[in-house]
């Protein structure tokens, strides 16, 4: 069954004649397929390169609109009309006020709250005073009256003994 197999093969490459036509024609076609492969390779080959080069300038093209991009910008941030350049600033802005806010609260807080004290002080200073002065005036009435107690204890002893 092999034999039958390769039989038609076998016949096929032994007619010599069939075989060197094939030869020739395929050198021919091959040949032929060299010159068009050749062209098709630098066409390719072009291809390739036309790609590479439009590759190149397209970048190149980006990186030049990136550039004027920046420089545009820049420029508009020198000027101040840059959008997120003015988006910042108003919230930085709005930022300072809030501090400046809080803080005339703060202050508006401490100052109420040492008037309060300042007050309380003054209240307390002047409770202070007159609690001394009406101790001191005790204290001399009390001081008096002894004196004067000793005194008609003085006279006393004088009369009765003279």
């Amino acid at each position: 069954m092999a034999s039958t197999l390769l039989s038609p093969m076998v016949d096929y490459y032994n007619d010599e004649e069939e075989l060197d036509s094939v030869d020739d024609d395929d050198d021919r076609s091959f040949r032929g397929r060299d010159s068009e492969e050749d062209t098709e390779d630098a066409s390719e080959t072009d291809l390739a390169k036309h790609d590479e080069d439009d590759y190149v300038e397209i970048k190149e093209q980006m990186y030049q609109d990136k550039l004027a991009s920046l420089k545009r910008q820049l420029q508009q941030l020198q000027e101040g009309t840059l959008q997120e350049y003015q988006k910042r600033m108003k919230k930085l802005d709005q930022q300072y006020k809030e501090r400046l806010r809080n803080a005339d609260l703060f202050l508006q807080l401490e100052t109420e709250q040492v008037e309060r004290n300042y007050i309380k002080e003054k209240k307390a200073a002047v409770k202070e005073f007159d609690d001394k002065k009406v101790e001191l005036k005790e204290n001399l009435i009390a001081e008096l009256e002894e004196k004067k107690k000793m005194i008609e204890n003085e006279k006393l002893t004088m009369e009765l003994t003279g």
